[in-house]
Order: C-alpha cells, then structure tokens, then sequence
C-alpha cells in the first residue's frame, strides 16, 4: 500500500500486519519500509521541537495520543476477533509513546468497554506513518516498558497472568521491535 505526504513524498508501508503472521521467529520485518521526509540529524538540530519538510505543514514534535494520524490508524483496524468489538479511540484509553519525530513509536489501544485483561494491541509508527500491529494477535495486559524504549526501538511488556488476572503471580515477558534502517525486527516472542 503507498500512501503520499503533502509534498509527493511516497512512502511505502505494509498493510496492518507489519509483523503478523511471523510466527515462532525471533525476528520479522516489514516487505518494504520508508525513508523518512525529515532526517533525524535535522530534527536534533531544530531549535524548536517541530519539524517542516518543504510545502509540508509543521510538525510537532512530542508524544501525542490524540494526534490525527493515531486516530486513523485506530479506524484501520478490524473488530477485535474473539470479543467482535470495536477499538476505543478515546485519546485517554489509549497508551504508548507515539510521537511523529520519533524513529520507531507505538500507541496501544484496547477494545471499548474494557477491562484490565480485554486485548490490547499496539500500533506501531515509522517517523509518524503507521505500519501496523506489532502482533497478529491482540494481548491483555500490554504496555509500554519506557526503560528500555529509545528513539528507535519499543520495548513492550506483554504480563501472562498467573492463577487469575488480578494476582501478581503471573510472569512479565519484554519484547522489543526496533527500526535497523529500513524495517522493524521483533526482538523476542510475546507469551502464548
């Protein structure tokens, strides 16, 4: 699928399975990824955390949940499969780091009416275009493991729970997505 920026740039993105269907590998990629209008040596440079390509409109720079792009990437996405409801976009239900500077970003999202165990799935952002799930399965009790993401890798942390949802016996398993330069390799396998 190609989609265009303001300024003909076209970038080419995978489909909402960026890394679905990757099996027992310990590594996916994307079948083509894009190269971003902006390059991150000129995003640390800007005096201003925003960024302008030629004929383009100002970026901001920062985390942004709410952000138009997040909402249309939520819209992008299927029913969940096993409870058949829909996404939340509800800016405040929604969790992660998305942020249209960043190299590799996420936002995590839940199905309406959940609960803490309801599945989440995280979206996974390139320099703020969307390239789809990071799993092709949908998994409670996902977050975002800050400590170890960086500009250019998510680390999330998947929680396998235990003899019931609420006990804190249940094991947390991290696994990491990161952006090698032209596509994102899954660092780790979620819980089955």
């Amino acid at each position: 699928m190609l989609r265009s920026t303001g300024v003909a740039v076209l970038v080419s993105v995978v489909s909402a399975g960026l890394l679905a269907g990757c099996g027992s590998s310990d590594s996916t990629k994307a079948d083509q990824a894009a190269t971003p209008p902006t390059s991150a040596a000129a995003q640390a440079n800007s005096p201003d955390p925003q960024v302008a390509t030629a004929g383009a409109p100002l970026i901001k720079c920062g985390v942004d949940l709410s952000s138009p792009t997040v909402r249309a990437a939520i819209a992008e996405q299927p029913v969940e499969p096993v409870t058949h409801a829909q996404w939340d976009t509800n800016p405040a239900s929604i969790e992660g780091n998305f942020n249209p500077c960043a190299t590799l970003s996420t936002a995590i999202i839940s199905i309406k009416g959940a609960t803490g165990s309801s599945p989440n799935q995280a979206l996974m952002f390139h320099s703020g275009h969307y390239l789809g799930t990071a799993t092709s399965k949908a998994y409670g009790f996902t977050s975002l493991a800050p400590a170890a993401t960086t500009d250019d890798t998510v680390a999330l942390s998947y929680k396998t729970p235990g003899s019931c949802n609420a006990c804190s016996d249940g094991t947390n398993t991290q696994v990491k997505f990161h952006w090698d330069g032209t596509h994102v390799v899954m660092i780790g396998n979620p819980p089955h």
